[in-house]
């Protein structure tokens, strides 16, 4: 049996590897169980989500930061639990050959990858809540807006590279070059919608102007995440 030390060092040692998208992992990993995998990419799932959840609500509070840096990590993986039933569907309606446990070790594969980068990225939003300005402040409510594009865009970014860094081994393991795209943007797609939803249900992260601080919203099933979207482009333009 291999010691806790043991465990951190192999935890840590796939870091560069996930980060490279090195086809030599994916391949041992795809040997291996989802339970086997999930072992693996779960640690690094709460570390990079969690880091980047206290990065949001740390301009609110540092209650609201804590409360995100539990709900963000809580959102990935109900959207990895949800994903992993549909994104197996996709792969065998597409006639991709992946196969239900391949799809799933894919998963959890790009999800560590995705949280990998948004861990790197945090000090980039954590220096943005830090310089912001005043919740009761003239300015709250543009620089909300400004705030819920950027994180859009950052969680949207790390989901898209993190998905591409193992198109290389989708089209491996794929039967033709075509099924493997076509795979690619269903879980692509897939992964970002059912994303964006939970994690509306599941807010506030960073929490509004002039607003309670509480872990759920009441009418948290109210308006949805891509009208909250467009609002903030209206607000700042």
């Amino acid at each position: 049996m291999r010691s806790f030390p043991q465990i951190i060092t192999d935890l840590l040692s796939n870091i560069p590897a996930l980060c490279r998208g090195d086809g030599d992992l994916v391949d041992k990993w795809m040997e291996q169980s989802p339970a086997f995998i999930l072992m693996r990419t779960l640690p690094l799932i709460i570390l990079g989500c969690g880091s980047y959840g206290i990065s949001m609500g740390l301009w609110n509070s540092w209650e609201m930061a804590s409360y995100a840096g539990i709900k963000f990590p809580l959102v990935v993986i109900a959207t990895l639990t949800v994903n992993a039933l549909i994104n197996g569907m996709f792969a065998m309606v597409l006639g991709s050959g992946i196969s239900f446990r391949q799809s799933i070790q894919f998963l959890f594969t790009a999800f560590a990858i995705c949280s990998l980068i948004l861990g790197a990225l945090s000090p980039i939003t954590l220096g943005m809540a830090m310089q912001g300005p005043s919740t009761e402040g003239a300015d709250a409510r543009i620089f909300h807006s400004v705030t819920l594009l950027t994180h859009v865009f950052m969680i949207s970014y790390a989901g898209i590279v993190s998905h591409s860094i193992l198109l290389g081994a989708l089209k491996k393991y794929a039967l033709t070059k075509w099924a493997a795209i076509q795979t690619f943007i269903a879980w692509l797609l897939g992964n970002l919608f059912v994303g964006a939803q939970i994690g509306w249900i599941s807010r506030p992260f960073f929490g509004s102007p002039r607003a309670p601080i509480e872990f759920l919203r009441e009418n948290k099933f109210d308006s949805s995440f891509y009208e909250s979207v467009f609002r903030s482009l209206q607000n700042i333009f």
